[in-house]
């Protein structure tokens, strides 16, 4: 007698090396445009970012450390350019 080719949910599950990763932090914009953890210094920024809770008063003060982080370098860096 053969047995039967139709399965019946005894069939071992395949997994796949995906099933072993994290979760993708990332907001699903963010994911359409391509970044992942492993993008570069800018992508752990937005990671950083998109994993604060607007709600939380201590997650809206490091937004604001991380915001005058940026515009402050980013100022900086004009001011050299520019001042010699």
């Amino acid at each position: 007698m053969q047995p039967s080719q139709e399965p019946d949910g005894t069939e071992p599950e395949l997994i796949t090396p995906e099933d072993f990763l994290p979760p993708n932090p990332f907001p699903p914009d963010a994911q359409r445009m391509g970044f992942d953890r492993y993008t570069g210094g800018d992508a752990g920024f937005l990671a950083v970012a998109s994993a604060l809770d607007g709600s939380k008063v201590s997650h809206r003060l490091f937004a604001y450390a991380l915001l005058t982080l940026v515009v402050g370098c980013f100022a900086l860096t004009l001011w050299g350019q520019y001042h010699y």
